[in-house]
């Protein structure tokens, strides 16, 4: 299998594998809300893996609006603006790192984006109609950048947790979350689990900026704070499967008032991702 197909593969299995994870307030095989069901999420990995992976494509913003246009395309709706956002400067990474530490690669890809790459990035923002950098008026997605995309992304950091993870070089993910799903996929021997503890535990950290964009930063805190007891209780467990019904109940608690933790399903995406990536050893492949 070539060094693209790989990386390819790679990254649908991370979208279907986050799928299968019980993720209390996101869609899932588990549940459908917010209007969408599973089968939304799994034709929008498989079409945005062509423009993601596209080993023609150079430039960061092209390659993240190329996806997002191929989702709005097959879906019609913003299923994984956060997904591909986050997984762009990886895949552009992949391409470029030869046998570089693929988070010092992908710092150097973030270093390296330009005012086009934010106009283009911009543009996908816009097109799959979600908020996040337009939280500062003065570099808000609606204008023309004057600023590159990691500077965009740093003005951002603050209020969205996918510009966060530009800002900090995937700080979430590298600091937090790999540890935190390679302990469970050996504690639990379930990916499916150990993608929810992913879930559950960067939710517990970390309140979810999708719900503080919608509903307001004490709303935000306060989620984090009710589902902590019960993460604090699945995250010690031996097996966690006793826990499901629980974590299902909230998932219904949480849909009826319209909350989806989704930039946390993002980040665990990508966090998926790359502990496949780093499992297969992919980075330094001949394409």
């Amino acid at each position: 299998m070539s060094f693209i197909l790989a990386a390819e593969k790679a990254y649908i299995e991370a979208c279907l594998l986050e799928l299968s994870a019980i993720k209390p307030g996101n869609v899932s095989y588990h549940s459908e809300g917010h209007g969408m069901t599973a089968e939304h999420f799994e034709i929008s990995a498989r079409v945005s893996s062509k423009a993601l992976f596209n080993r023609h494509i150079i430039a960061l913003g092209e390659r993240i609006l190329s996806a997002v246009k191929a989702t709005q395309q097959a879906v019609q709706d913003n299923t994984n603006l956060g997904i591909i956002l986050l997984i762009a400067p990886v895949a552009q990474a992949l391409q470029a790192a030869g046998k570089t530490d693929l988070r010092s690669a992908i710092g150097q890809q973030i270093e390296q984006l330009t005012v086009a790459d934010a106009r283009l990035t911009y543009e996908a923002i816009r097109l799959a109609q979600a908020g996040g950098m337009g939280e500062v008026a003065e570099h808000d997605v609606n204008q023309v950048p004057t600023i590159t995309l990691r500077q965009a992304m740093s003005v951002s950091a603050e209020y969205d947790r996918v510009a966060y993870q530009y800002h900090t070089n995937y700080e979430d993910i590298f600091d937090h979350n790999l540890a935190t799903y390679q302990h469970y996929v050996a504690l639990w021997e379930s990916e499916q689990w150990a993608a929810t503890a992913v879930y559950l535990s960067q939710l517990m950290r970390q309140p979810d900026t999708l719900i503080n964009r919608k509903h307001g930063v004490l709303k935000a805190k306060q989620i984090s704070d009710m589902i902590a007891p019960l993460a604090e209780q699945i995250l010690a467990a031996e097996d966690p499967k006793a826990f499901g019904d629980q974590l299902l109940a909230l998932d219904g608690e949480l849909k009826v008032s319209a909350i989806n933790p989704g930039t946390t399903a993002d980040i665990t995406v990508a966090t998926l991702f790359i502990a496949k990536i780093i499992q297969a050893r992919i980075l330094g492949q001949s394409t």
